[in-house]
């Protein structure tokens, strides 16, 4: 073996071990290249060289693919019939000697491709062409294939199992075997004999390889061209060091393993796994026992017991810093931590080197042994402290058998992604998907528990904290839904709990799991009630509101059964007020006083009734989801934060998982969310470059600004990959969930409309912290103006509102049911009436008809004529219920007075501004023509939505005058006239 090899050889002692560290490796052709070097004289036809070289190479080729097929032929293949026919052997000895003769079937045909273009180029070729430098990482995969399959065989002992199979056989055919030089005095003989033969030619042709482009190299020297062959002499020369070494190492893991016990060889045996160093030929002092380093792991020995530590989870450190008199390392794995004492200062770095390159070649998943000492060495003990591995905890008896798989750090879990399963029973597993910090749950995480619950939320120290939605499977007994606060893996805060089993909504605070503070309950069947909880149960007075519109003011429990003093009010404005005492709905059990409704007192009152006055206010809701955002501002917005915040992991951590294909179990499933960009990008406002000549106007600067912020904000909001983006979305999530589906009332629509508003306002502040430098403002006057027209109502409100807009509107809907059906029952009942007609019902005076819009066909009457009258009022009037910004609204009903004055200054020929008396009637007749469905709840939504500092002045006029239609139409003396004839 060689005296050369870096690897400690069994038996050597310690001095040598150490001198062969110090030492840069020696080249082993020093002959061959003196040789080359005399036979430099080959003329200067750089081409014939070539070729010469070439015809040598090709006689080389062929000799050596003949001496590869006889092998195949004469040696191996009656090898594999021997073993493939004994039903007794091993299967892993006859699967590595299957895997050697397809290496060595491969080899054979790239050297008839070898040889077969040589053949066909020889006469015209070039240094280019030569197949050597073509295919050179071809052939080097080719090459370490067969190495690695040979020395998988050898480490299982495969020669010395198979020459005494075939012992027998090489004695009756020695004419087969002649020019091979078999030794079959002895078995053990027959197997060295085997060992050289199937690995010595084929290392030779290497090293022949490396002759030829070192001749060419030092032809070409002077050539610009000749990289291409100082490559591909790097490249082999490489390969033939590899070799070498996987041989050397091959030996001696072998060695190994005759060495260790049975067991112990049962435990830690495969045959890929080499050993790297062994702590008895480098002592180190360790209370743990022995030592194994291996390519692929660290083994400790007790005994007949072993322990493996997978060198993708294990961190080696120096202790100098700590104590400077003693030679020791710290290795950290997961669970566990062990200090190394050495000798002396050399042993230690031995083992650190040795324990880092293992470390750093495992992680990039090849061995290229570098060298101790070599140029590079340096570079080469670079390894990453952050890794993405799978480990299974085995000595924690709260996690015992769970999986991790993500990211790492010194042995904790560490990072922007990480899942993690653990048993929770018979075939029952937790599996959590989270962003993992000091190897606890920490930052969003997704957690599938084993009993049917999901969560998706934030953690802090391993515990649900800040947002999050908790919900369990459809099929269990007890469905549920709750998002809202956690703090300490408990609800707290506001939150949201939809009791599918109890059929009814809770809005409300919570403490240590309970409902606890002020809350409102809605149920399925349309019954609503508000109070003060105390640990799940209602103290004090509250509300109960019925489905028919009745409300009861008082104490009950929260079973509903009233208790003590209350009023009760019906939904026809007669009023009871005293003592109660029976369940709701089982009667009524009263001692009180009973009221009729005054003149004043209007029934409607009680179905107008709103819900969540009482509890915590809009602004202070969903702080939880504002924190998180707020901690991600804070964070400096870097990668992991981005992460941990959005949710989602880059496609660079999905290739770095690739490259590991480390699959934990069938039962893990990546559920965070996939960016589908490498990088996150956060928006830049794109506008036209170019100075204009002239300053804008203040108004026009103004627009110009806000158009420009809104386009921004646009961009951000409509961007899952943008934080805000995803602010959004989460906030749009929770608006869903508290106030639509079966649990959707129209009580709640004060709580949703203030929501909504605060997110708006919220929104806009946090906007400020990605606005490009070009968008900020300054203090001067022209800015300062800017600012004060720029503010939630009139930039964010406008791009959120339409996210929100369908749910929010349903309960607008809701709220104004009944008033939109009786408008709508008069504007079927006017829509009998053509225009002529409508406008004589209307009392509008006929001066203002535009009776010359209207264009009689043949025997057509005037009086029959539908919906040719102010025509482009009514088609403006329309597009109210198209969009759903307030100021839209506005702005459409502004368009509309304009269109009716319009219409109104040309039928008259002159100037005409319409009075409330004029307008009004005019406006019925368009609002019935343009057949707006809910213009109750588009009227309500305008209101509470629009601008404070708009409100008074032309738009209130107009909104006065719209109210005062919706008004009248709903009358029902309007029905009540005659039409006329």
């Amino acid at each position: 073996m060689d005296s050369n090899c870096p690897v400690q050889q069994p038996g050597s002692d310690t001095l040598s071990q150490r001198s062969r560290f110090s030492r840069n490796w020696s080249t082993p052709f020093s002959k061959s290249a003196t040789s080359s070097k005399e036979s430099l004289g080959l003329g200067p036809d750089i081409k014939e060289k070539c070729q010469r070289e070439a015809a040598y190479l090709f006689k080389l080729e062929q000799s050596f693919k003949n001496a590869v097929t006889d092998l195949k032929t004469h040696i191996l293949r009656p090898l594999v019939k021997t073993e493939t026919s004994d039903q007794k052997n091993r299967p892993q000895l006859k699967e590595a000697l299957l895997v050697l003769e397809e290496s060595l079937e491969a080899l054979c045909n790239e050297s008839e491709e070898h040889c077969l273009h040589l053949q066909d180029t020889l006469d015209a070729l070039t240094q280019k062409e030569l197949y050597l430098l073509k295919n050179t990482q071809q052939l080097k995969g080719v090459y370490i294939w067969y190495f690695t399959a040979f020395t998988n065989y050898v480490v299982l002992c495969g020669f010395e199992h198979i020459a005494k199979q075939t012992s027998d056989y090489w004695k009756k055919n020695k004419k087969i075997v002649k020019g091979f030089r078999l030794d079959l005095s002895s078995n053990t003989s027959l197997s060295v004999s085997l060992y050289r033969v199937f690995h010595e030619p084929i290392r030779l042709q290497v090293q022949k390889y490396i002759d030829v482009l070192r001749k060419l190299s030092w032809c070409l020297k002077k050539n610009p061209e000749t990289k291409p062959i100082t490559d591909a002499l790097a490249t082999f020369i490489d390969l033939d060091k590899w070799i070498r070494q996987s041989l050397d190492v091959a030996t001696l893991t072998k060695t190994l393993w005759n060495s260790l016990g049975s067991k112990l060889t049962e435990l830690l045996f495969l045959p890929e796994r080499r050993l790297r160093e062994d702590s008895k030929n480098i002592p180190l002092s360790s209370p743990d026992g022995r030592f194994l380093l291996f390519d692929d792991c660290l083994a400790m020995i007790q005994g007949s017991e072993s322990s493996i530590y997978k060198l993708d989870t294990l961190w080696v450190e120096t202790l100098d810093n700590i104590c400077l008199e003693r030679n020791q390392l710290k290795v950290i794995v997961p669970e566990e931590e062990f200090i190394f004492t050495m000798e002396d200062s050399q042993d230690k770095m031995v083992w650190f080197w040795k324990l880092k390159q293992a470390i750093r070649q495992h992680l990039d998943g090849k061995l290229d042994f570098p060298l101790w000492g070599e140029e590079g060495f340096e570079d080469s003990c670079c390894v990453p402290a952050c890794r993405f591995a799978a480990y299974t905890f085995i000595n924690n008896p709260r996690f015992k058998d769970a999986v991790y798989e993500g990211d790492w750090y010194q042995g904790k879990p560490q990072g922007s992604f990480g899942v993690y399963v653990t048993p929770a029973g018979p075939e029952i597993f937790d599996c959590y998907k989270c962003h993992w910090k000091s190897g606890k749950m920490h930052g969003y995480g997704i957690c599938e528990y084993g009993i049917g619950m999901t969560y998706k939320g934030y953690f802090q120290d391993n515990q649900r904290h800040g947002f999050g939605i908790l919900h369990s499977s459809q099929l269990e007994k007890l469905p549920f839904k709750y998002f809202g606060h956690w703090e300490n893996d408990k609800k707290s805060g506001y939150g949201v709990l939809d009791d599918l089993d109890r059929e009814e909504r809770y809005l409300g605070t919570w403490l240590e799991d309970c409902k606890h503070g002020n809350g409102v309950v809605i149920t399925q069947s349309g019954l609503c009630y508000e109070g003060n909880f105390q640990c799940n149960k209602i103290t004090g007075p509250g509300t109960i509101l019925s489905e028919d519109d009745s409300a009861y003011e008082g104490e009950f429990t929260e079973e509903l059964v009233l208790t003590g003093k209350g009023k009760l009010t019906f939904s026809n404005g007669y009023v009871i007020e005293g003592l109660f005492s029976n369940k709701w709905g089982s009667g009524l059990k009263t001692n009180g006083t009973f009221c009729k409704p005054t003149e004043e007192l209007n029934p409607l009152i009680t179905s107008k009734m709103q819900l969540g006055s009482h509890i915590i206010p809009a602004k202070d809701r969903w702080q939880g989801i504002y924190d998180q955002f707020m901690d991600f501002l804070n964070s400096g917005s870097d990668e992991t934060s981005v992460e941990s915040f959005l949710g989602f992991y880059s496609k660079k951590r999905e290739k770095q998982k690739s490259l590991k294909s480390m699959a934990i179990t069938k039962k893990v499933e990546i559920a965070m969310e996939h960016s589908a960009e490498d990088t996150l990008d956060f928006l830049t406002c794109n506008r036209p470059n170019g100075a204009t000549s002239e300053k804008p106007a203040s108004n026009q600067c103004i627009l110009a600004k806000g158009q420009q912020l809104k386009e921004y904000l646009s961009k951000a909001f409509a961007s899952s990959h943008h934080p805000l983006g995803k602010l959004l979305q989460t906030l749009i999530l929770v608006f869903q969930d508290t106030f639509s589906g079966i649990c959707m009332h129209k009580r709640l629509l004060s709580m949703a409309q203030q929501e909504v508003v605060s997110h708006a306002k919220k929104l806009f502040e946090l906007a400020s912290y990605f606005l490009p430098k070009s968008l900020e403002l300054g203090d001067s006057p022209t800015e300062a103006a800017i600012r004060d027209n720029l503010n939630a109502y009139t930039v964010t409100l406008p791009l959120v509102l339409p996210r929100f807009y369908p749910d929010l509107f349903m309960l607008y809907m809701l709220y104004h049911e009944v008033e939109d059906s009786m408008y709508w029952k008069g504007i079927l009942y006017l829509e009998l009436l053509s225009d002529t007609k409508l406008l004589e019902f209307l009392e509008v005076q006929k001066d203002l008809w535009p009776l010359q819009d209207i264009h009689l066909t043949n025997k057509q009457r005037i009086s029959v004529v539908k919906d040719v009258c102010f025509t482009s009022a009514i088609l403006c009037f329309q597009k109210i219920s198209t969009t759903a910004d307030p100021q839209d609204k506005l702005d459409t009903l502004m368009k509309t007075y304009l269109e009716i004055e319009s219409t109104v200054t040309r039928v008259l020929k002159r100037e005409y501004n319409l009075s409330m008396d004029d307008l009004l009637p005019l406006l019925v007749y368009v609002v019935s023509r343009a057949r707006i469905l809910h213009l109750g709840a588009e009227l309500h939504l305008i209101r509470d939505m629009m601008d404070p500092s708009t409100e008074g002045g032309m738009n209130d006029f107009l909104l006065t005058a719209l109210d005062s239609c919706y008004q009248h139409i709903q009358k029902d003396e309007l029905r009540s006239r005659s039409l006329p004839k």
